[in-house]
């Protein structure tokens, strides 16, 4: 009841004295209530939201109750068609595409026309000898460039609150971004356009922060965009709403003729529209891009980094300066006797080993890792700032859960695989280039092997430990939910 009294006092700072409010933000906000927040969905909610804009009439514009409750009823009455119609496996993602924004802003104007209706039903009643057909206009327009501007930014919010290191993250990057003027200069334009919006005024001012608003459409993110649209839109309602942008000689708001509300309301709408699309275009363009550069960088089959980007990445980092502290390992992992699995059960069968095997291993591994596939049955990992004992255990860790997995086949058996790895740290081999690098660890694995497979052997020492040891080493805590040996 207090949120929907609240919103509608909030339409109230768009309407002039004895004219009619330019933005009506109640039905819009709660709507996007509902659509964050669907529990709230049951009848005393919605009959605490009718009470909330009844009272709202009775107590700012002095109605009667039951003229009160007749404009209530029409304020609900879009809500009831936009929150089932967006609500339905709704996330933010969704809005990441010009079809996706116009499959909202069809809601919006599903919604808007319901309010129009009804409007127009009540009108002889509310209203009598008003002219039925600007009436119903207006409520259209109305609330079509209320749900239109007040939409989108709060279904574009986060379910979640970003992580503290995303944070962090995002705040280390702001003196870059800063200095680049990729956050500045679109901003500096908007508030320029404003400016001169502000002061120029006359019939074509709103229109003036739209190139500005493209401007931060190509610059920003999409939920940046629409609440920036969304503030700027205000701006100019506002301004308009209290004499600070004039429309023209003589041409008060309050004295404006219903048909001049509509091209005013019509006019403010295009201001919303042209960014939404325009970010809504880019982000589905960063999406496909970004689809198309997890093919071209992962295997599909593992999920694991392709032979290309893992050389790049793993190049990249053999290449940093200063190099890091503990130095960087890495492992070359060769699933035993896969051959002969291939030959015994099939195909289908090796696809699922290594799937299963990928898995396991992405289990174990750090988030900073690169773990790739370089061909077959033989993959890579390469362990960033790891000193050669950490690296060890990593492997040794490894080994421990592969020789552990069981793969299920779709005939009933079930498949144990064991592995063979080798190890190379770059404080036995400093100054190697990545090929030296990739083939001191492939010597490696290939010494493990020749010892009896299953086991990890270092470059430059002996093998560690096998699954014939009678003991097993001491082992650290799992890196992440990898299991721990007993």
């Amino acid at each position: 009841m207090a949120v929907a009294f609240l919103c509608a006092v909030l339409g109230r700072l768009t309407q002039p004295h004895g004219g009619l409010a330019i933005l009506w933000p109640a039905s819009a906000l709660l709507a996007a209530l509902l659509i964050r927040h669907p529990s709230l969905a049951h009848p005393p909610s919605w009959a605490g939201a009718l009470c909330g804009l009844t009272l709202e009439n009775i107590v700012l514009e002095g109605l009667s109750w039951p003229a009160a409750l007749g404009y209530g009823v029409t304020d609900l009455s879009g809500v009831l068609v936009a929150w089932p119609i967006l609500s339905s496996g709704w996330t933010p993602s969704r809005l990441r595409s010009p079809r996706a924004i116009g499959q909202v802003l069809a809601a919006c104007a599903a919604a808007a026309a319901t309010h129009a209706v009804v409007a127009l039903v009540l009108t002889p009643w509310l209203r009598p000898g008003a002219p039925w057909m600007t009436i119903a206009l207006n409520w259209f327009l109305g609330q079509l460039l209320s749900y239109s501007a007040l939409l989108p930014p709060v279904m574009l919010l986060p379910r979640r609150l970003r992580t503290r290191g995303d944070r962090r993250r995002s705040w280390t990057s702001l003196p870059r971004r800063m200095g680049s003027g990729t956050l500045l200069l679109p901003l500096a334009a908007l508030l320029a356009s404003l400016s001169l919006c502000f002061l120029l005024g006359g019939p074509g001012a709103a229109t003036f922060p739209i190139p500005a608003l493209m401007y931060c459409a190509l610059a920003y993110r999409q939920a940046t965009t629409a609440w920036i649209t969304l503030l700027t839109a205000l701006a100019v309602l506002l301004g308009i709403a209290n004499g600070w942008l004039p429309l023209g000689e003589g041409h008060p708001l309050a004295g404006l003729h219903a048909w001049d509300m509509v091209s005013l309301r019509l006019g403010v709408l295009l201001l919303i529209l042209s960014p939404l699309l325009v970010s809504g275009i880019l982000a589905a363009r960063s999406d496909l891009i970004s689809s198309l550069n997890l093919a071209l960088d992962h295997d599909a089959l593992t999920r694991t980094l392709s032979r290309q980007a893992f050389l790049r990445s793993a190049d990249e980092h053999l290449g940093r300066t200063p190099a890091p502290p503990q130095g960087n390992a890495l492992l070359m992992l060769d699933i035993d006797h896969f051959k002969q699995l291939n030959d015994r059960h099939g195909h289908a069968a090796g696809d699922k080993v290594l799937q299963a095997f990928a898995r396991t291993i992405r289990t174990v591994v750090r988030p900073h890792d690169l773990f790739g596939r370089l061909g077959g049955e033989e993959f890579a990992l390469f362990l960033p700032d790891t000193s050669e004992q950490d690296a060890s255990d990593i492997a040794e860790r490894l080994r421990f859960c592969v020789e552990r997995l069981a793969v299920p086949l779709d005939d009933g058996q079930t498949l144990r695989i064991s592995v063979s790895i080798g190890m190379a740290h770059d404080s036995r081999t400093p100054h190697a280039a990545l090929s030296e690098f990739l083939a001191y660890a492939d010597q490696a694995m290939y010494q493990a092997k020749r010892g009896g497979r299953n086991r990890v052997h270092a470059h430059g020492g002996h093998a560690a430990w096998t699954s014939d040891t009678t003991e097993d080493p001491a082992w650290h805590p799992p890196l992440n939910n990898a299991p721990k040996a007993p």
